[in-house]
């Protein structure tokens, strides 16, 4: 007989809520670092104009508001897996975690990808590399973190 606890809708809007609003924030961060990295490093191209190009506000606002709920998901899942530890072996969450280091994962080949092919084309600059070193960052701490909890880490 399975010992696995049931999945009720709460617990899977919990991984849903928390897995959209991190996913969001994750996307919000990036593109807000981008934005400063393009402010610090600007294109020399003409079509680039404006001081920060209007999406740093809504890059700020989204995580302002999704990362804190993001937090707090992941609390009121976390206090519900210290009070039943069997809550830890759901599909959902197991889904959840699958996914995230699946997506983090093709995040860092991507970049890798990325990098190698500027740099044989010879047109790696400061501002490339830096984002080159934010997606790597962002999603190797995200991979790492993701398959700590999965190996037990809660």
């Amino acid at each position: 007989m399975d010992n696995t606890p049931k999945i009720t809708a709460k617990d899977f809007f919990l991984w849903a809520g928390a897995m959209v609003t991190f996913y969001w924030s994750i996307f919000a961060f990036v593109s807000l670092i981008f934005d400063y990295l393009n402010h610090a490093f600007p294109d020399p191209l003409p079509y680039y104009a404006g001081s920060y190009a209007g999406n740093v506000s809504y890059e700020m606002a989204a995580l302002i508001v999704l990362f804190p709920v993001f937090l707090l998901l992941m609390r009121v899942i976390r206090r519900s897996i210290e009070g039943d530890p069997s809550r830890a072996q759901i599909w959902v969450r197991r889904w959840a975690l699958v996914l995230t280091l699946f997506v983090a994962g093709a995040a860092l080949a991507g970049d890798l990808i990325t990098l190698i092919k500027y740099f044989f084309d010879g047109d790696v600059t400061v501002r490339f590399l830096l984002k080159v070193l934010v997606v790597f960052l962002v999603a190797g701490g995200v991979f790492l973190h993701f398959l700590a909890d999965m190996r037990g880490y809660y």
